[in-house]
Parts: C-alpha cells; sequence; structure tokens
C-alpha cells in the first residue's frame, strides 16, 4: 500500500500524472528539501505545477530574473523547466536557484 499525504492543491496537479510518476517526484522533492532545506518552497512548486519566479546564478543570463514553468526533477537537484522569458525549455541545478517571492 502506497500513502502519501498531500494537499488538494497537490493532488488537483498531480492526479493526471501515472502513480508511479507521482511517487517518484514525490519522494525526489523530499529528499531535496531534507538535504537543501532552503530551497523547500521551490521545491514544493514541483508538486503543485506553479510558476515559478527565480533568479538563477548560472547560464549565459547569470543573475537575472526568470519565469519558469516546471517540468521535471531529478534527485541530484537538476532539472528542466520551460522558461517563459526565453520561449524554450532548459536545464536547471538547484543549487544556483534562489525564489523570488
Amino acid at each position: 500500500m502506497i500513502k502519501l499525504e498531500i494537499t488538494d492543491k497537490q493532488f488537483e496537479a498531480l492526479s493526471k500524472k501515472k502513480l508511479a510518476d507521482v511517487v517518484t517526484l514525490f519522494n525526489t522533492v523530499n529528499s531535496l528539501k531534507a538535504e537543501y532545506p532552503d530551497k523547500s518552497s521551490f521545491l514544493d512548486k514541483f508538486l503543485t505545477n506553479e510558476t515559478a519566479a527565480v533568479i538563477y546564478h548560472g547560464g549565459s543570463n547569470a543573475g537575472m530574473s526568470r519565469k519558469l514553468i516546471l517540468q521535471n526533477i531529478k534527485p541530484d537537484g537538476a532539472f528542466s523547466a520551460f522558461c517563459i522569458d526565453s520561449d524554450s525549455s532548459k536545464s536547471f541545478k538547484l543549487e544556483k536557484v534562489e525564489l523570488i517571492d
């Protein structure tokens, strides 16, 4: 039996995905939250499909703010997202992200 405690908003966002993908994402996010507690609110956005406004301290436009539609995240903190500002999918590293509240 698999038991996940998620909010209604998370359920709505995740209900269209395969259960195995949801469990993997949930476990990855929780594992990374333990490793990067300061990134917790950013990581939660992977579970709710929210757009994230960030400053990314890497890439060709280091230090610039970006609006991201988060796509997936790996256990090592590498993630992909659609960058609204550049109109393209890109790869990012968790440790280089600063969430703008």
